[in-house]
């Protein structure tokens, strides 16, 4: 080939690389999203956003007027969410910022200002520090047309105006929970205090030294109006029938109320304050409500009440407050002195006068051995002498001080794990009008029929 025209054929390649780079570029550039408007704003008006205290709020969606106490808002119609309220000051008043100004607009008609889609007015101290006023959006961007102080210029400005302004009730409003157990299973502790209902205290302790069933079947107690524990009656369901009550807390109505208005329900100094503690599902996790309760409305006979930490007033039927407070606490105890497993004691002696009786369990080679005064006796002899200790029961709760007589019926328990479960001793002394005292864990809390305590020294001592 000749020279001149190798020369030809390779400008003809340098050339045409070079047009196909240049398209290239030009498909890329044509390809590539153009950059996004890089958008410039100004501050229209500063305000001191932290020293607002209360806010009116209309649009076409939701009308309200919030005030601040402290550091909560509040509404007289509605439990307000809080994180939401504080939008208010926090993102749009700190920050009253626009894209633009329209200094001679056309009429107000033609920006939706005539009828504004939402107006907040913000005071200080109950002066008026700024107004807003929200017209229609902008028709090809996500902007709207908005006025401030009722001046005559219309800015644009972001849609962060209308998030926050043009809402649905829902949105500024917390929804009222009200506290809730999954189950009885849950509860832990029950206090009641206070002068309209009888006070008392249950606890719950899974290792209760003095359940001597041993299948913790009594992990419930009261200690109060007792002034020992004496164990609730679970056997019976009584008292787990009571414990369904604190589950729930069933209201007729629920207002918010502003915080130094609760003395006017009398729940500044309530006649009674419920407490009851509970856990988590997992156990992990320990919770509790207070329900205070206030004065009771002479027409409905409805009661007032509150829950502690919540600044909203409760209504609550008469009888449901009942069913939750004015506990029967004799009613809802186990009335026998003990329940009587037999694996669980080394020994019950029993003292009647002059006479005495021992009962005895121990283990041998892996077997249970019993013996009533060291004679042995079979499983089903010691079931049924265990058996006439569970007739012996409490009638009637009426403290008293210990007689000074010797008493005339004495059991004293020993347990077979004393690591886990403690010693008892029970006394009855004779009363009168064919009731005996009970003193149970050093103390004389309740009395039981002479009947059955003559029956049972009867039955044991043969006479």
């Amino acid at each position: 080939m000749k020279r001149s025209s190798i020369i030809s054929l390779a400008a003809l390649i340098v050339v045409a690389a070079a047009l196909t780079a240049v398209f290239l570029l030009l498909k890329n550039k044509e390809n590539k999203p153009p950059a996004e408007e890089q958008v410039k704003y100004f501050t229209v008006k500063t305000v001191d956003a932290a020293g607002v205290d209360k806010l009116v709020l209309k649009s076409d969606l939701y009308e309200g007027v919030f005030t601040k106490q402290g550091e909560e808002w509040f509404n007289d119609q509605d439990l307000l969410n809080q994180s939401v309220i504080a939008q208010f000051p926090d993102l749009l008043l700190s920050n009253l910022r626009a894209m633009a100004k329209i200094e001679d607009p056309a009429s107000d008609a033609e920006y939706g200002l005539d009828k504004p889609s939402a107006v907040l007015e913000a005071y200080k101290g109950g002066e008026r520090v700024v107004k807003i006023e929200l017209g229609d959006k902008v028709p090809t961007k996500e902007y709207y047309y908005c006025r401030f102080d009722d001046s005559t210029a219309i800015y644009t400005v972001s849609d962060n105006y209308a998030r926050i302004l043009l809402r649905e009730r829902a949105y500024y409003v917390s929804k009222v929970s009200l506290p809730s157990i999954a189950g009885i299973k849950n509860i832990t502790e029950v206090i009641l205090e206070g002068e309209l209902f009888p006070e008392f205290h249950a606890a719950k302790n899974r290792e209760n030294p003095y359940d001597y069933s041993g299948a913790g079947v009594f992990p419930w107690y009261f200690t109060k109006p007792y002034r020992a524990q004496w164990e609730a009656d679970v056997v019976g369901g009584n008292w787990m029938d009571q414990l369904e009550t604190y589950l729930t807390i069933y209201t007729e109505e629920v207002r918010t109320v502003y915080p130094d208005e609760f003395a006017r329900y009398g729940l500044t100094n309530p006649a009674a304050t419920l407490t009851v503690r509970y856990e988590s599902e997992s156990r992990t996790e320990k919770r509790e409500y207070v329900l205070e309760i206030g004065n009771q409305d002479p027409e409905t006979g409805n009661y007032y009440a509150a829950v502690r930490g919540m600044n909203v007033l409760l209504v609550m039927k008469e009888s449901n407050v009942k069913r939750m407070c004015e506990v029967d606490v004799f009613g809802t105890t186990y009335h026998a002195l003990f329940y009587p497993g037999i694996r669980e004691f080394s020994k019950v002696i029993v003292t009647a006068g002059d006479f005495t009786q021992v009962f005895t369990h121990e283990t041998i080679g892996g077997e249970d051995v019993y013996a009533l005064d060291g004679v042995t006796v079979t499983n089903q002899e010691a079931l049924s002498w265990t058996q006439m200790v569970v007739s012996l029961k409490a009638t009637a709760f009426e403290p008293s001080e210990t007689p000074a007589e010797e008493p005339i019926l004495t059991i004293v328990v020993e347990p077979a794990n004393p690591q886990k479960l403690n010693r008892i001793e029970t006394r009855i002394f004779r009363g009168e009008n064919g009731t005996d005292i009970v003193e149970r864990l050093g103390v004389c809390d309740c009395t039981m029929d002479s009947r059955s305590v003559d029956a049972f020294i009867q039955a044991i001592s043969g006479s």
